[in-house]
């Protein structure tokens, strides 16, 4: 039987966050790192690694020559790396049975400003009820931590966290929880019109990704969770 514990979601990773040491967090960074590391681990890589610093990946491949690298800085894919931040530069023919380190310009950094928690695991809509059922089982208080865009509060991230909230009770919701649930609740029949109100998504569609926001509206397509494990690397359970 489920352990029903409280819910609370952090807007910005930037923000003040409550002490970690008894949380259990869900990173959600929409468009595009956790819905593309979410993905990276359905097409079946052994393991992905989200860090911020573009010269630890390259150190990263040095040391295990068949780790690929993913990322990108201002939605551009990086020099010398194998894929950008979108899930369709990670078919299951090129991450099948390898490791990929992913860096990117918010939800990397993200990931790595919750690090002194107990468990994390990486969330967005494609794995909302998994990452709520695996949270809500957790030993510790839930915690959603949204990576937003460049400091700034991202649609898109509250709509994810919204997404999860919605399978914990009512009455274990915080009010910032309510708040991500009710914006949720108002595009839970139209998931990528909600989406594209983001002026994130609008980013994207500009440079041609629309796709990639598409697919990242995609609701519960996977039930496995991306989640932390003592090396820091993230496996799906």
């Amino acid at each position: 039987m489920s352990i029903i514990r409280s819910v609370d979601v952090i807007f910005r990773w930037q923000d003040d966050l409550p002490p970690l040491d008894q949380k259990a967090v869900v990173v959600i960074d929409t468009l595009r790192a956790t819905t593309t590391m979410a993905t990276i681990l359905e097409r079946g890589a052994l393991a992905v690694l989200p860090i911020g610093d573009v010269h630890q990946a390259f150190r990263l491949r040095s040391q295990y020559p068949n780790t690929l690298l993913g990322g990108e800085r201002n939605n551009v894919p990086l020099p010398g790396f194998d894929g950008g931040n979108s899930p369709f530069d990670y078919p299951a023919s090129v991450v099948q049975d390898r490791r990929v380190v992913l860096t990117t310009t918010n939800g990397t950094q993200a990931v790595e400003r919750v690090a002194s928690a107990p468990w994390v695991a990486l969330g967005a809509l494609v794995n909302a009820k998994a990452c709520a059922d695996w949270q809500m089982q957790a030993e510790n208080q839930g915690l959603i931590v949204c990576a937003g865009t460049e400091g700034h509060l991202a649609l898109e991230d509250v709509l994810a966290a919204g997404a999860l909230v919605n399978y914990w009770p009512e009455t274990a919701r915080s009010d910032s929880a309510q708040l991500a649930y009710a914006l949720f609740d108002q595009w839970r029949h139209n998931l990528v019109e909600g989406i594209r109100h983001a002026s994130h998504a609008k980013t994207l569609i500009a440079q041609g990704l629309e796709r990639d926001v598409e697919f990242a509206a995609s609701l519960n397509i996977y039930s496995r969770v991306p989640i932390r494990q003592k090396d820091n690397w993230f496996i799906a359970e």
